[in-house]
């Protein structure tokens, strides 16, 4: 190839730009900061401010809020299935002998009527249950005003109006997969539009509010790990107290059963021995 004289090699140079006072550099003129794609154009002159206008993303947002209520309703849900659960009494765990003696079928709705009352009326889970509830009928303050879930179209059917164990459950008026609210004006999402700021404090301040009080239920303790809401630590123990009780009895009947053994094997013998005697003492006479 030929090149014509006189041109030069110039290596290239990453770009850089600051914004919000932080400065971020890039090998090509693109940047993803935060979820926005920035693309540079040209240099800035001294002192030249630059201002970045961007559109909201109207359903971006409605669906992450969306997509937490879909999951907290199964989580309040399940804990309320799990605490207004029938009584299994009546229902104690099967002996190998009594499971012998049912199908496979009968045995499995026997152990899952027990599972499922596990939890019935417990008292922690009341509090885990009355704690999230709770919070999610707070209200917080966005600049001078108070918001709740309301504000935004969101609230529960009502006690009445409620299916079995769904009375924590939220709906989201206009919802359209939301049979219960899907006629309703969307009131969430006009006002995601309108006013983003508000709607993003606010969830911002509830699942703060949310995430520190689960938190003060689930600190360390000496009965307790971090990050839980049961005494694991001493039902680990008491578990292991079990299995010792269970080992010791069963060290006991072996050893009781050994001793029977021996005896029974020593009262053949002498059975035994007096059998052979009296047939002898039966010949002498005969």
């Amino acid at each position: 190839h030929k090149f014509s004289k006189g041109a030069s090699r110039k290596v290239g140079q990453d770009s850089e730009i600051e914004l919000n006072g932080a400065t971020f550099t890039s090998n090509s003129n693109n940047y993803s900061i935060n979820g926005i794609t920035i693309q540079v154009t040209a240099k800035t002159k001294d002192d030249e401010q630059v201002t970045i206008t961007t559109d909201t993303d109207v359903d971006a947002i409605y669906k992450s809020i969306k997509d937490m209520f879909t999951d907290y309703n199964k989580l309040i849900k399940s804990m309320d299935e799990a605490y207004n659960a029938d009584s299994s009494k009546g229902y104690e765990p099967l002996t190998d002998d009594e499971k012998s003696a049912m199908t496979d079928d009968e045995v499995e709705k026997w152990e899952t009527k027990i599972k499922d009352s596990l939890l019935r009326k417990d008292d922690t889970l009341s509090s885990i249950i009355n704690t999230m509830k709770n919070d999610m009928a707070r209200s917080f303050k966005v600049g001078d005003k108070s918001y709740s879930l309301s504000s935004f179209g969101i609230a529960t059917l009502g006690y009445f109006n409620s299916p079995e164990n769904e009375t924590g459950v939220y709906h989201i008026d206009g919802n359209k997969d939301d049979t219960y609210t899907s006629a309703n004006t969307d009131k969430l999402k006009s006002m995601i539009a309108s006013d983003p700021d508000t709607v993003i404090t606010f969830f911002s301040q509830l699942a703060s509010q949310l995430y520190k009080d689960l938190g003060s239920k689930m600190t360390a303790s000496l009965t307790s790990s971090a990050y839980t809401i049961y005494n694991d630590k001493q039902m680990n123990t008491q578990y292991s107290e079990y299995n010792t009780k269970i080992s010791e009895a069963e060290d006991k009947v072996t050893t009781w059963e050994d001793y029977y053994y021996s005896k029974f094997s020593a009262m053949e013998s002498a059975l035994a021995k007096m059998n052979a005697q009296s047939s002898s003492l039966t010949g002498l006479f005969s």
